[in-house]
């Protein structure tokens, strides 16, 4: 494993990947201290890559890091599976209550129909 220092992982991002890449993991350091661990999934030998890769999707997701096309690509899912997965686990997909949709829906029907 390699060891990067933000410096570098600010000013190459790619060259950590790369390292990453190809052993598994590379540290980056904070003023020689170990701050972080860039890790390459598909080469930790994982044996559910699909899963670990879904679980984090939902985290990320649900903890509003992540819009929800964003978290089906990190899944590697498409968006309509995505969609199924969350109303199976029951995870609202927008936040907010019948009036906050009400209100959505009116400023969408109103663009649809020409008028701002």
């Amino acid at each position: 494993m390699k060891a990067f220092s933000i410096r570098q992982l600010k000013s190459n991002p790619s060259t950590v990947l790369r390292a990453a890449e190809q052993d598994a993991m590379a540290l980056v350091t904070s003023h020689q201290q170990p701050t972080a661990l860039v890790v390459a999934l598909d080469r930790l030998g994982l044996p559910d890559l699909a899963a670990v890769r879904s679980g984090l999707a939902l985290s990320l997701f649900r903890s509003g890091s992540i819009s929800v096309a964003s978290a089906a690509r990190v899944a590697d899912l498409p968006l309509p599976r995505f969609l199924e997965i969350l109303a199976a686990l029951k995870i609202p997909v927008v936040e907010g209550d019948a009036t906050d949709l009400q209100d959505d829906l009116a400023a969408a029907r109103r663009w649809l129909h020409g008028g701002a």
